[in-house]
């Protein structure tokens, strides 16, 4: 255990878990990335949005740090704007029974930022 605490960087801080959320920002964006040509004609926003979204994300992610909390605010905003975004476009595919890839591409991006929205949120506590 000692050695993923050093990994993530929770030895030398104890309530960061910035790392973390830099990991699931990433799997979102490669997980959107992956999904935008598959459903291109299914997304309610333009491509341009998404792709500029998408690096946006990636920005944030890598300028996630301990020593800035600022940047822990952000991600905290940016990872609780990501969950409803998404857990509503899957709400609304699955109450209307349209596209289920979408449906579960929406679903498992709203889970990362559901995640990420509480560990930043226990990084801006401590």
């Amino acid at each position: 255990m000692a050695g993923l605490r050093g990994i993530l960087g929770l030895n030398k801080f104890p309530h960061y878990y910035g790392d973390v959320v830099r990991i699931l920002f990433f799997i979102a964006s490669i997980l959107m990335i992956f999904g935008l040509p598959l459903l291109f004609g299914i997304i309610p926003i333009s491509v341009h949005i998404s792709i500029f979204s998408i690096l946006i994300l990636i920005f944030i992610a890598g300028l996630t740090n301990p020593a800035q909390k600022w940047v822990s605010i952000i991600d905290t905003i940016f990872s609780s704007v990501g969950f409803v975004v998404f857990e509503y476009y899957a709400v609304v595919t699955f109450s209307q029974g349209e596209e289920f890839l979408f449906f579960l591409i929406n679903q498992t991006l709203a889970v990362l930022f559901l995640f990420a929205f509480y560990f930043a949120t226990k990084t801006v506590r401590g």
